[in-house]
């Protein structure tokens, strides 16, 4: 190898099935639910559009037309 400082993959003759060949993940925290749908949707319909700010009652205030 050429470099001397920090990690540096090894040749290819000499990396190892993992590296070369295997699957990246083994599939490790997937989780297997029937109703994966159902709870997607029933977490989506829990949010609201565009949900109001702090400060929006304070710029409609500020800067909001007023009656003279």
């Amino acid at each position: 190898m050429s470099s001397g400082e920090g990690r540096e993959s090894p040749d290819p003759e000499t990396q190892t099935g993992a590296q070369l060949h295997d699957a990246p993940a083994d599939g490790q925290g997937v989780t297997n639910t029937d109703n994966k749908a159902e709870n997607n949707q029933s977490d989506l319909d829990k949010l609201t559009s565009n949900p109001k700010g702090p400060l929006d009652d304070a710029v409609k205030e500020k800067f909001g037309k007023s009656e003279k």
